[in-house]
C-alpha cells in the first residue's frame, strides 16, 4: 500500500506539470480575470495608449457599437500619480473654423447642427483613476467629462495587457443575453514627432 502511494506521487506531480498550462489558457481564453491577470501591477498600465479598435458583440455575435464609429481613434493616459484622461474621435468629423467666442455670437441654424455634429463625434473626459489587483479592475473617477451628466461617475472594467496591448471589457446584461464591449489600446513608445 505504501508502494502505490509512493508511485502515485510523480505520477500526480506529472499531471500537474501537463494539465497546468492547459488551465492558463483555458483562462485566457474564458477570459477569466481572476486566473488570466493574476500578476497585473498598477504601474504596467502608467503611460500613454492609443486606441487600436472597439469591439462590441451580443448574443448573436458583433453588433454595431451604438455609441462609437467604426474607426475611431484615441487616446488614454494614466499618470503614475492617479490621475487619467481619455480622448476619442471618430473617423469623419465634420469641417469647422475656431470660433472667435465662446458661445460663438450670431450663429446660424446650420451652425447649430455643425455644433452638434462635432459633439456627437468626440468624446472626452478626465479625472482619478484606481486599479484593484485582485480583481484586475480598473476604476475612472470623472471629474469633467465632455457630457456634463457624467461629472462624477465611476467607471469600473475588467483590464488584461497582451504584449504592448491593453485590453477593458465590460459586460452587460444577465448571462447569455449580455452585450460584451471591448477595448483594445496599444502602449505608444514615443512621440509620433520620433517615430512612434
Amino acid at each position: 500500500m505504501m508502494r502505490i502511494a509512493a508511485e502515485q506521487k510523480p505520477f500526480a506531480a506529472r499531471r500537474l506539470v501537463v494539465f497546468a498550462p492547459l488551465l492558463l489558457c483555458t483562462a485566457f481564453a474564458l477570459g477569466l480575470p481572476e486566473v488570466a491577470a493574476a500578476h497585473l501591477t498598477r504601474q504596467q498600465l502608467v503611460g500613454a495608449w492609443r486606441l487600436v479598435r472597439i469591439e462590441y458583440s451580443g448574443a448573436n455575435g458583433s453588433t454595431v457599437d451604438p455609441f462609437y464609429q467604426p474607426g475611431s481613434t484615441g487616446m488614454l493616459i494614466y499618470d503614475a500619480n492617479g490621475w487619467m484622461s481619455v480622448q476619442i474621435a471618430a473617423p469623419h468629423r465634420p469641417d469647422c473654423e475656431v470660433p472667435v467666442t465662446r458661445p460663438a455670437e450670431g450663429a446660424t441654424a446650420a451652425d447649430v447642427e455643425l455644433k452638434a455634429a462635432a459633439f456627437d463625434t468626440y468624446y472626452a473626459y478626465y479625472g482619478t483613476w484606481d486599479f484593484d489587483a485582485k480583481k484586475s479592475q480598473v476604476t475612472h473617477h470623472v471629474v469633467s467629462s465632455l457630457i456634463p451628466a457624467e461629472n462624477g461617475v465611476d467607471y469600473t472594467q475588467q483590464v488584461a495587457i497582451e504584449g504592448r496591448r491593453m485590453i477593458f471589457t465590460t459586460r452587460v446584461g444577465r448571462k447569455g443575453a449580455e452585450t460584451i464591449h471591448r477595448k483594445i489600446w496599444e502602449r505608444i513608445g514615443t512621440s509620433p514627432q520620433n517615430g512612434g
